[in-house]
């Protein structure tokens, strides 16, 4: 498909929007925002912050550096979850630890995946207990049910994806191209059409679809097979936590889709 004969500025964005469509569907994907009220609701339900559901017989996890307990960010009845969402991430209970202190961040490089600085497995519990009071937890948010929406790649993903803006900023231009629905366009202006307005994935606390990326694609390597972890939670700052990571950072939640005991936490600040 040719749009060398478009008019120029809104026009063309309007015809390249209208032409990316059948990219933009194929990439649809559900996620799920959490629906939270005050309070840590069912000891092995799905919350942020609070004390952590824990098997018989173990301990409250601890930093691997300091030695101290561990903060609750997030645990996830999958169970519970909805039935898409259960059909992907199976059964147990997701639970996602970190320590936030200044030099354990600092001496473990808190932001990558697999630091010692944190904690996330999957356990399945069905005889155990709240664990006790420990350190500082976070005040507790039940979730208490989830709401569905469309989520898109976000623009770092972009070209990975097939789809490409070739900036000219000499000349203040850009043009896109997409292979898969025939798109080469004319250079139209670089304010004309920004690529988040194509497609961009949500921000905020999500179940699947989608991740914001801060700084560009992250997504870890497994350790056992080398295979690419894929997404599962997104934890943003100042949402659902009293937590900010960085600079008003987001983290993410990846999982092996291979060896699924095999759980990161990474993050990023803008």
């Amino acid at each position: 498909m040719s749009l060398s004969d478009h008019a120029g500025g809104a026009k063309d964005a309007e015809s390249i929007l209208k032409a990316l469509e059948p990219w933009r569907n194929a990439r649809r994907r559900a996620a799920w925002l959490p629906e939270v009220k005050d309070g840590p609701g069912p000891a092995a339900g799905s919350r942020f912050g609070g004390l952590p559901w824990l098997p018989n017989g173990e301990r409250h996890p601890e930093c691997g550096n300091c030695k101290q307990p561990l903060r609750l960010l997030v645990q996830l009845d999958l169970q519970s979850l909805p039935e898409e969402a259960r059909q992907r991430l199976g059964r147990g209970l997701l639970q996602v630890f970190y320590c936030e202190r200044d030099e354990c961040e600092q001496e473990c490089d808190g932001w990558f995946p697999f630091s010692q600085a944190h904690r996330v497995s999957i356990i399945d519990a069905p005889h155990g207990h709240m664990a006790a009071p420990a350190g500082k937890p976070f005040p507790p948010k039940e979730i208490s049910g989830w709401k569905r929406a469309d989520d898109y790649p976000s623009p770092a993903e972009h070209e990975e994806l097939g789809l490409d803006f070739d900036y000219d900023f000499e000349k203040d231009t850009v043009r896109v191209r997409c292979p898969e629905v025939g798109l080469d366009s004319p250079p139209i202006g670089i304010h004309d059409l920004e690529a988040e307005t194509v497609s961009s994935a949500l921000t905020g606390d999500k179940l699947l679809g989608w991740p914001h990326w801060i700084q560009g694609v992250e997504y870890p390597q497994c350790p056992e097979c080398k295979a690419r972890m894929e997404y599962v939670f997104q934890i943003d700052s100042q949402n659902n936590l009293p937590l900010m990571w960085g600079d008003m950072g987001t983290a993410h939640v990846t999982r092996c889709p291979t060896h699924p005991n095999v759980l990161a936490l990474g993050w990023a600040c803008g």
